[in-house]
């Protein structure tokens, strides 16, 4: 399922021009060193995305899901993303979406990065997988692993891409354990697939490319059994892949090549 995407637009004039033409937007004004005076960023939002005008560019984001479940079930209710989103959804909210930004040729311009990922229902709270199984990706560890007593989130970088795992149903309170797993591809990614615009995001084969790109990525990541519960492993066995799961073991592997 698609989900978070940003849009960088080519025209920061254009896009200026629309949103004061349309109204609804609000706008900074703040007087900076040497008295300048500075009037960005402007910002309009419908529903929950977000068009933003700095002084240099212009950027539609947010979540593309929550915006389809916004409108189908108003704000109360679809201001969420943990249901399911096909492609016949996403297409609808690609319409309505253009339908909300009339008059701004949402196509001029390129994605700048787009999240792909699956609400996967488990049996288990995510916390356990995301402890005890999601560890490493490409040998390193994640950039961000936050825990509470509520949620835990996992975020791992590698290159022009990113890879976020988390607990979607602690984030909204839900009954059932879903595990989020997504991965977040930047613009050059996208343009390896030939995905550079909101049309191209039409297109059902790039929807099979992007699950593939998703799979093949996905083999980056060292997931184990917790071999703390385990009794008939070798105490020896234990801690060889104890070391192995430390990313100083393999960028020591990697100066010996």
């Amino acid at each position: 399922m698609i989900d978070n995407l940003k849009i960088r637009l080519n025209s920061q004039k254009k896009t200026e021009e629309y949103i004061k033409s349309t109204g609804d937007y609000t706008q900074s004004f703040w007087i900076g060193r040497n008295d300048s005076e500075n009037k960005y960023p402007l910002k309009k939002k419908v529903d929950n995305l977000e068009l933003r005008v700095t002084e240099q560019n212009s950027v539609l984001s947010n979540s593309l899901h929550k915006y389809y479940n916004i409108n189908k079930y108003g704000q109360e209710q679809g201001n969420h993303n943990y249901n399911n989103f096909p492609y016949k959804s996403m297409i609808e909210s690609l319409d309505k979406m253009e339908e909300g930004f009339k008059g701004l040729n949402l196509n001029d311009g390129y994605l700048q990065s787009l999240e792909f990922g699956f609400n996967l229902l488990v049996q288990n709270p995510p916390r356990y997988y995301l402890e005890n199984n999601f560890l490493l990706f490409e040998h390193k560890a994640p950039v961000i692993n936050k825990g509470t007593n509520a949620m835990i989130y996992k975020k791992f970088e590698h290159g022009n891409l990113a890879w976020k795992v988390y607990d979607k149903g602690a984030q909204y309170g839900l009954k059932n354990n879903v595990l989020r797993i997504e991965i977040v591809l930047g613009s050059i990614e996208l343009r390896k697939l030939g995905i550079n615009t909101l049309k191209d995001l039409r297109s059902h084969d790039n929807l099979l490319l992007l699950y593939s790109r998703f799979m093949e990525s996905f083999k980056g990541f060292t997931i184990v059994d917790s071999r703390f519960e385990r009794d008939d492993l070798p105490e020896t066995f234990v801690c060889d892949l104890g070391n192995r799961l430390e990313p100083s073991y393999w960028s020591q592997k990697k100066r010996e090549k």
